[in-house]
């Protein structure tokens, strides 16, 4: 099952960011083209929040298979950065900060679990 999930760290990450910056791409783009649209700040920072989350617990079921803590740390600091500047203070710097970590994590996480799937095959 938790092998089934290695992806899901990864996933998460790509689709908070994309979910960011993607959405923020987006709107930008569409208001060159006279397009205005209107985005609920709760529903979109929810989003975000969510999938940086979903990465942090995505990387805790990983870690119950190769016993790695340290993109766990990495991951928890990461999404808790995310939301903070979602939901608290928002800083550009430190939600920059956040998805790298989450990116940290999530690749330290993949790189840990691929040794060990190596080493018990």
């Amino acid at each position: 099952m938790e092998s089934r999930l290695a992806w899901l760290p990864g996933a998460a990450t790509v689709c908070s960011i994309l979910a960011c910056y993607g959405t923020l791409a987006l709107v930008s783009v569409l208001a060159l083209l006279g397009i205005s649209i209107s985005l609920n700040d709760g529903a979109w920072a929810g989003a975000i929040s969510f999938f940086a989350a979903l990465a942090a617990v995505g990387i805790g079921i990983n870690y119950r298979r190769h016993r790695s803590i340290g993109p766990l740390v990495l991951a928890c600091i990461g999404a808790l950065l995310v939301i903070w500047t979602m939901f608290g203070s928002f800083n550009r710097v430190i939600e920059i900060a956040g998805f790298v970590a989450l990116l940290g994590a999530s690749l330290w996480d993949w790189k840990v679990g691929s040794r060990n799937q190596n080493i018990s095959v």
